[in-house]
């Protein structure tokens, strides 16, 4: 199961290295000493309450046999003579989750800036189904930021990896994307949710506008996703995506001068081509 955040790099004691050594190993007691060492000699340390997140978190993971039907992204079990057998599920421990949960909240109030701890917690959030509490999260992690002024740190306090302005966009349609691939009403509305943060916290980026015009899409509600998708296209040109959805849209809108002028510039693009050759039939079909 691959886990969230990252330790911290080696300082004055050699905690970080310790823990996620016996991680690695999966010597669970000897985490257990390490955090207790570190605790009470570096209790203020975020990277502790990282640590002790992730060992909780291991911790609560469970796999689940029963004998019911498979539910939700369960798996069937059946017979030799191909009958259902039960199911096969992943499931977390409630207590320890919580308590996994609660270290982050404890870390993020000793260092609101860091936006692994935050991003971490959206996450644990988003495993296990729960994508109120985990939009909220992320809310209160872009509204924060804009209330304080000061810059994100990442896992050991570092800079983010690259610019604000593309990474949070960038890491903000990741969590969308469980919800895209859902294909259900309800998590589109999630998706949806993600999107507006985006636009309202990182307007410059193509990617609010972007993932807006695919929900208004799937509504049917074509004006809408047209103009979206003019927006991401102005903030990122030549996108082939948008490219391929401005040229789908201009054709049901029978838009055909924007739609010959979007087509032209997805056949421009080695990435799509596919696309142009099937759209590029019925653009020469419209009247």
């Amino acid at each position: 199961m691959g886990l969230l955040l990252a330790a911290a790099p080696v300082v004055a004691q050699t905690f970080p290295i310790d823990y996620r050594r016996a991680a690695q190993a999966q010597d669970t007691a000897k985490q257990r000493r390490v955090l207790a060492a570190w605790q009470l000699k570096e209790p203020n340390n975020p990277d502790r309450y990282v640590a002790q997140f992730n060992y909780l978190l291991r911790k609560s993971y469970r796999v689940v046999v029963s004998t019911a039907p498979a539910a939700g992204r369960g798996v069937a079990l059946q017979k030799q003579d191909g009958s259902a057998a039960g199911s096969l599920s992943e499931g977390y421990d409630p207590r320890l989750l919580e308590a996994a949960r609660n270290t982050l909240r404890e870390g993020i109030r000793l260092a609101p800036d860091r936006l692994d701890m935050r991003f971490g917690l959206a996450k644990a959030y988003e495993m296990t189904h729960e994508p109120g509490p985990e939009v909220q999260v992320l809310r209160e992690a872009l509204a924060a930021r804009k209330a304080s002024g000061q810059p994100w740190r990442w896992q050991e306090g570092k800079p983010l990896p690259r610019p604000e302005a593309v990474f949070l966009p960038e890491n903000l349609e990741e969590y969308m994307l469980p919800y895209w691939q859902a294909d259900t009403p309800e998590d589109a509305e999630v998706a949806r949710q993600l999107a507006e943060l985006v636009s309202e916290y990182y307007p410059e980026s193509s990617l609010g506008p972007f993932n807006l015009g695919m929900y208004h899409s799937l509504h049917g509600q074509e004006d809408k996703a047209y103009a979206l998708y003019q927006r991401a296209n102005t903030s990122k040109p030549n996108d082939w995506q948008t490219l391929a959805n401005l040229t789908r849209l201009a054709i049901n809108l029978n838009h055909k001068t924007e739609a010959q002028q979007y087509l032209a510039a997805l056949q421009k693009l080695p990435a799509g081509r596919p696309a142009a050759a099937q759209l590029g039939k019925e653009v020469r079909q419209m009247k």
